[in-house]
């Protein structure tokens, strides 16, 4: 028996959130996602488990809803992907990225010189 959950998070920039979901989709960790602007919602396929991602009613941050294994499990790494793409893309113009890798769930990066 499965339970549907509510995740909050402290998301918020829909700009990284998108980022994040491409870099997921890239790796292969989600199947696909459909952005629905209307009703501020993205709507998130993981192989067959469906996730909402939401803006929150109360404020600006987004939640996560799903079957609570999936969705704890995605939220994470949905966090993950998020502080990777806003680092990423808040990097000082005299940095550069000289290696990406990932270990073990966590995602390394070195700054050339």
């Amino acid at each position: 028996m499965s339970f549907y959950a509510k995740i909050k998070t402290e998301l918020c920039n829909k700009k990284y959130i998108i980022s994040a979901l491409a870099e997921l989709k890239r790796r292969g960790e989600i199947t696909t996602y459909e952005i629905n602007e209307r009703k501020e919602k993205i709507e998130v396929d993981r192989d067959g488990d469906m996730l909402n991602i939401c803006k929150e009613k109360s404020g600006n941050n987004m939640e996560v809803h799903g079957d609570a294994r999936v969705a704890r499990v995605f939220t994470n790494r949905l966090k993950q992907i998020y502080a990777y793409e806003s680092i990423k893309d808040n990097l000082p113009l005299d940095f550069e990225i000289a290696k990406e890798t990932e270990e073990a769930g966590e995602i390394l990066i070195l700054l050339k010189d």
